[in-house]
């Protein structure tokens, strides 16, 4: 298992140096550049210049992307080239709202499916079981935004339970209202996750089902229901992998859902800092999602070899 674990740390960290070459050349292909939001469209080319070199953007990309690079090694993550602040301060502030959004979210997700998939496989064909697939394609077709809009709709104009958007000023040490805040983004962000991961849930829990082992627990007498759940790690395991390898998808449905709800998060940031050019701030950023992706895929990988040995192999 050891060896598994070893080859898939070395796998991973290939694909983290790969994926921070990607960021830094994409993020330099963008038209127009930091020092054009700065200056202005009326900038002369001699200010520009100016500004550029004082950035360094005249020294070739090879050279500036290195010095990036071994920054990142070292653990500093660099200043915002328009604010001058502190990246790492800067994400670690919005962390506080978009991780605990997405862990909630993903956890839940993982919950329901899991249980909806098992209970579905068994009433395959029957009215509950047909409408259950069918809500899970519905919540694959809406689009995030407008669940988002309905729900603040629903929970926070018609009924007023919940705030509409918003995080308070005191973060988390205002505990109760900052729960509060993330429990109708966390239900918008999760939805969609949640109908595909049942989908997946379903799936494995039918293959059980035409298993020779589900037989054998019915013909001594086990309950259809009480037979599938000796296959719960089996229902697990495809449904922890498609969750990690959802999570930089769920980034991008955090953008949405923290401008629709008004959440000072991760995403959020990102758009603006995008549209700001902020190269350091932006690639820094990006390459903390990409890390943050790599090192959930290696525990639910970890996790998955102890639910079903076989992948260990």
């Amino acid at each position: 298992m050891m060896g598994g674990v070893v080859r898939r740390l070395g796998t991973g960290l290939v694909g983290v140096l790969l994926a921070t070459i990607v960021i830094f050349l994409l993020l330099r292909a963008l038209p127009g550049d930091v020092a054009t939001t700065r200056l202005g469209t009326d900038a002369t080319p001699q200010a520009l210049a100016d500004l550029r070199r004082e950035y360094g953007f005249d020294r070739p990309l090879i050279a500036q992307y290195f010095d990036w690079l071994v920054d990142i090694v070292r653990g500093d993550l660099g200043r915002s080239l328009l604010s001058g602040a502190s990246v790492r301060d800067d994400v670690v502030s919005r962390l506080d709202v978009t991780l605990p959004l997405i862990v909630a979210s993903t956890v839940l997700s993982i919950v329901v499916a899991a249980a909806i998939g098992r209970r579905t496989a068994l009433r395959r064909g029957r009215t509950r079981g047909v409408l259950i697939m069918t809500l899970t394609q519905l919540g694959l077709a809406i689009p995030t935004f407008v669940l988002a809009i309905a729900l603040i709709f629903v929970f926070a104009v018609r009924f007023t339970l919940l705030p509409a958007g918003g995080f308070p000023v005191a973060g988390w040490r205002s505990f109760t209202e900052a729960l509060r805040s993330l429990i109708l983004p966390m239900l918008a962000l999760a939805a969609a996750q949640t109908a595909m991961l049942t989908r997946f849930a379903r799936s494995s829990a039918l293959d059980f089902v035409a298993s020779d082992a589900f037989r054998t627990a019915r013909a001594v007498g086990r309950q259809r229901d009480d037979a599938l759940l000796t296959a719960q790690r089996m229902v697990l395991s495809p449904v922890l992998t498609v969750a990690s390898l959802q999570v930089a998808t769920l980034i991008t449905g955090a953008v949405v859902v923290e401008s629709v709800f008004a959440l000072p998060g991760l995403g959020s940031m990102l758009v603006r800092d995008i549209a700001n050019r902020d190269y350091t701030k932006v690639q820094s950023v990006l390459f903390v999602v990409v890390f943050m992706v790599f090192v959930l895929r290696l525990v639910v990988d970890v996790v998955n070899d102890r639910l079903d040995p076989r992948r260990a192999v």
